[in-house]
């Protein structure tokens, strides 16, 4: 049908209805998709959708006044501030800030040439080129600064500028002639140039239409009357349209002659390929008319349409005006929401009854379509707000509504409220399913479980508080008379013979959510569930999931078109499964479905779909299929679903940055050493679905394999080894199957890493013969000179051998020398100077290993401080240099009473250290005792006669608690101060 309905935006772009904002009209179009949808649409039986760009999406300004389609398939329009160029994704701008020296405010007339290359007509600055992402400023100096509104280029390589009153010729030098004055063409506004064949160009003017050929202007076209011509068009088979200030006139290849909208001014004309024509109308509202068959339809625009036409290669239209780009496509969707009546976007349910009336349930309640009309259907009593309806049933002329918080309600076929069942106690559950049987039972489920209702009588059959997560949300009644319940914890299955069997979630099903049910005649029961699709057979699960290519796994309804496909409502779109695909997975024949998705992009309302209330979707009489959505109801016409799939898109490369430094894109792509980033960026221009579009590339000569890129539109490669490499780039357009090469768009890029000058081939060659030469130089010097080499090799032989002779002598010397120094050295670091005992270091050294020795061997083991007592005054009496001579004394002293097994070190000034091996506590006080009546019976003489020196000593030995280096040398130190403490001159031993 050619009329759709308004429904909801899109990413990056405004889509709109093709028929005037009413309501009623809404209606009575929707109703003929629904009720009579094969016989009852527009004349050619097609949907449109109008999608809107402003500024707000990348356009420099909103009045867009001319528009092309250039070799590679991208879009371009002119604006007052600038040129874009669009790829269905988003738009490159080229203005004076980011494009010096090209003066592109206010574009007229974009030509796209064969060559790639696209021309722009200017409001005052003439014509510019845009080619392989260079601008050049065409002709002469006055050139320069024309006003263009149109522009042709002929076969010859002229380029015709139409310029206010004039036209004008630039030969292939640049220069400009005036063709239209020497032609004898009126001095009118000049509109729009068309090739008339055989070398003629058509001129559209304010005074008619004429054909200019051979030098000589001709007035063309007397069937259209003398009326200003605004545009000029072929029609696709031999005729031309005109579009003037009184409609247009439609001669087609047999003569005959069509006026269409006489008495309105047309801008401009069409004819698309499915034969309609379009039409731009200069009025205060700015017309986009369609004509097809009988009719026009008005597609809306949101300002006045400009002349800017366009019919894409992907047949898709496109317009501009005052409020933007606009692009009307074909769909297979249309929508119920608030615009035509529904009390709330955020539709729940839909049910046909049998009366063929639509009942569609919604957050606000219950509307029912019928008659061309939209009711609404009130539940709660009074003035009250009506409750949100999540569940439908119809039954022997009685609709049942469950709501979400005050139970189910029984209606007539008129939508009056007859009966109301209360399902829970003090607080309604929510209830997501109703099933009416024949006998005139109701089945009630919800967050309560399961309830039967009868007669009068409410019987709860499945207690969700006895199994938690057992909400109920889809009923479905098999053949052979078995319930099936799904529920937010799994499944259960009631017989015939009232025995219930459950399956618990993750445990028995594959799934947490069940959403819906459908049995096929074979005994296969399908199942829509949080985990894909399931196929239950023979009481085993098949899953089909994302891995299987499903965009989503979580799936809200299962509906069987009647013409071997299912669709699945899901979050993102309703999904076209072909039954056929699905058992060619099962048969290891087929690795991935092919799955169509339909969404907003196609028609419908919204892309997410509601689930988790039942029916989440409805196959109405006549075949079309109904969808909840959170943005309106969705109506499919299956048989247009997928009317362009198969239709390769033309993949192009956008850009290309190397270093972060931009480059333009090339058939070969040169990368010099050093090169380390490179990103290219690439697109398939598909205007119908852009965001359907599916990638994979590769790196032929460094891939293993394609990389699966998904939406993605760049591939970056980083430290590329030097060579020469193939990028290839493949697109396709969901439902995606790279098997169906025939609808892959491809596109490839030469890419060569340049090796540095070492690593080059004909640098490695002259190294080569630079070191074969250099060879053959040096054997033929040193065979020249080589007796001469000779004799004086050997004197200088016997000389250095001398010389080494004596040099290995003073070694020899200075290593017995080195040994002696390396000896003295280490005994300094570890021997006191003045009484030549080890020092403290080697000391701690020493006691570590014996309290290893002495734990690995259990042996016994004592430690002794040992202090001079009231040296101080020694020292103070008789000077440093008697106090040294008493320490050299003591020292030796020690060494004549502790044999070779003990260790004797000076500790510190006074203090010396004995570490005892093998002796016991006992046995060394015996031994300490002894040395100490020695120590106090030696006589000093030399330093003071009769000098009496004594010591005070404390000893530890090691046992648990005190058998560290730290701990044995505290306790030892503990029991010296103990006997300074009692007087000196003793031993203390702990």
């Amino acid at each position: 049908m050619a009329r759709s309905i308004d429904i909801a935006r899109g990413t990056g772009s405004r889509e709109r209805s093709a028929w005037p904002p009413s309501w009623c009209w809404y209606a009575v179009l929707v109703l003929a998709c629904l009720a009579w949808l094969p016989a009852a649409r527009a004349a050619d039986g097609r949907h449109y959708m109008v999608s809107d760009w402003t500024m707000a999406d990348g356009l420099p300004h909103n009045l867009v006044h001319a528009l092309a389609q250039d070799r590679d398939g991208f879009i371009w329009a002119g604006t007052w501030e600038g040129v874009v160029r669009f790829n269905g994704r988003h738009f490159t701008v080229f203005d004076r800030q980011n494009t010096p020296g090209a003066e592109l405010s206010g574009v007229f007339c974009i030509l796209a040439e064969a060559d790639g290359g696209v021309l722009f007509g200017t409001a005052a600055d003439g014509v510019f080129r845009y080619h392989r992402g260079r601008w050049q400023h065409l002709g002469e100096p006055a050139a320069r600064r024309l006003p263009v509104t149109a522009l042709l280029r002929d076969a010859g390589g002229d380029l015709w500028i139409a310029s206010a009153n004039r036209l004008l010729r630039m030969d292939t030098h640049g220069r400009i002639h005036a063709a239209g004055a020497a032609a004898g063409l009126p001095g009118v506004r000049v509109n729009a140039l068309v090739d008339g064949g055989d070398g003629a160009v058509l001129v559209a003017t304010d005074a008619g239409a004429y054909r200019l050929q051979d030098g000589r202007a001709m007035p063309w076209a007397d069937w259209a009357g003398t009326h200003a011509v605004r545009g000029i068009a072929g029609d696709g088979a031999g005729g031309w349209l005109l579009a003037t200030d009184n409609g247009v006139y439609w001669r087609d290849g047999a003569g005959k002659v069509t006026h269409l909208q006489p008495g309105r001014r047309v801008d401009a004309v069409l004819r698309d390929r499915l034969g309609a024509i379009w039409m731009s109308l200069s009025s205060s509202s700015g017309e986009l008319l369609r004509h097809a068959g009988d009719g026009d339809e008005r597609l809306p625009t949101p300002g006045p349409v400009s002349a800017a036409l366009l019919a894409d290669r992907e047949g898709l239209v496109w317009s501009g005006s005052t409020h933007g780009l606009h692009r009307v496509a074909e769909v297979a969707a249309v929508g119920f929401t608030r615009a035509d009546g529904l009390r709330s976007d955020y539709v729940r349910v839909v049910l046909q009854s049998g009366d063929r009336a639509l009942w569609i349930g919604h957050a606000e309640g219950l509307d029912r379509w019928y008659q061309r009309r939209m009711h609404p259907v009130r539940l709660a009593a009074g003035s009250g707000r009506d409750p949100s309806v999540l569940a439908l049933a119809w039954r022997d002329d009685t609709l049942w509504a469950g709501t979400f918080d005050q139970g189910v309600f029984g209606l007539d076929a008129q939508g009056r409220v007859k009966q109301r069942i209360r399902v829970g106690g003090q607080r309604e559950p929510i209830v997501r399913a109703l099933l009416a049987d024949p006998d005139g039972g109701l089945w009630i489920g919800g967050t309560h479980g399961l309830s039967h209702y009868r007669d009068g009588r409410l019987q709860l059959r499945l207690d969700s508080r006895d199994q938690p997560g057992a909400t109920v949300q889809a009923l479905y009644r098999d053949p052979d008379g078995t319930l099936w319940i799904g529920t937010t914890g799994g499944m259960a299955a009631l017989g015939p013979d009232d025995v219930l069997r459950t399956w618990s979630a993750e445990g028995d099903i594959p799934a947490q959510y069940v959403f819906d049910f459908l049995r096929d005649p074979d005994g296969d029961l399908w199942i829509a569930s949080d985990r894909g699709l399931l196929r239950m057979r023979n009481g085993s699960f098949r899953v089909y999931d994302h891995r299987h290519g499903l965009p989503r796994d979580k799936l809200f309804r299962i509906i069987d078109d009647q013409a071997g496909n299912l669709w699945l409502p899901s979050n993102i779109g309703v999904f076209r499964v072909a039954r056929a695909e699905l058992d060619q997975i099962d048969a290891g024949t087929r690795r991935q479905l092919a799955v169509h998705v339909l969404d907003h992009s196609d028609g419908m309302p919204g892309s997410q779909g509601n689930g988790a209330s039942m029916p989440a979707g409805w196959r109405v009489h006549n075949g079309a299929l109904a969808f909840p959505t959170s943005a309106g109801l969705g109506l499919i016409d299956p048989r247009i679903a997928g009317r362009y799939d198969g239709r390769a898109s033309p993949v192009v490369f956008e850009s290309v940055s190397v270093d972060g430094v931009a480059r333009a894109p090339a058939a070969q792509l040169r990368l010099e050493p050093g090169a380390r980033r490179v990103a290219v960026a690439y697109t398939a221009l598909n205007f119908r679905a852009p965001d359907k579009m599916r990638y994979r590339y590769r790196l032929r000569g460094f891939d293993a394999g394609w990389v699966e890129a998904g939406s993605d539109t760049e591939a970056v490669y980083t430290n590329l080894p030097p060579g020469r490499y193939r990028l290839e780039v493949q697109a396709m357009a969901l439902p995606r199957d790279w098997a169906r090469q025939s609808e892959v768009g491809t596109a490839q890029m030469a890419l060569e890493v340049v090796p540095p000058l070492w690593k080059r081939t004909s640098s490695r060659v002259l190294l080569g013969l630079a070191l074969v030469a250099a060879v053959v130089l040096g054997f033929w010097l040193r065979t020249a000179s080589y007796r001469r080499s000779q004799r004086r090799l050997s004197r200088v032989i016997a000389a250095r051998t001398e010389e080494l002779s004596d040099k290995n002598r003073a070694l020899e010397l200075a290593g017995i020398e080195r040994d002696r120094l390396l000896q003295r050295l280490e005994h300094q670091a570890t021997h006191d100077v003045l009484t030549g005992l080890p020092n403290r270091r080697a000391a701690e050294f020493h006691l570590r290993q014996a309290l290893e020795r002495a734990g690995d061997r259990g042996e016994p083991l004592c430690v002794a401080l040992i202090d001079i007592d009231h040296f101080k005054q020694i020292n103070d009496r008789h000077g440093h240099h008697g106090g040294d001579r008493v320490l050299r004394e003591v020292a030796e002293l020690l060494r004549q009473h502790l044999d070779g097994e003990q260790f004797v070190s000076r500790h510190g000034g006074e203090e010396f250290l004995a570490v005892l091996r093998g002796l016991t506590l006992e046995q060394a006080l015996q031994r300490l005792q002894a040395l100490r009546l020695a120590l106090a019976r030696a006589r000093m003489d030399e330093v003071d006669p009769g000098l009496v020196v004594t010591a005070s000593i404390g000893v530890a030995e090691c046992r648990p608690g005190q058998e560290s280096p730290r701990t044995l040398l505290a306790a030892a130190d503990r029991q010296l101060y103990r006997a300074k403490r009692e007087g000196r001159n003793r031993v203390c031993a702990a």
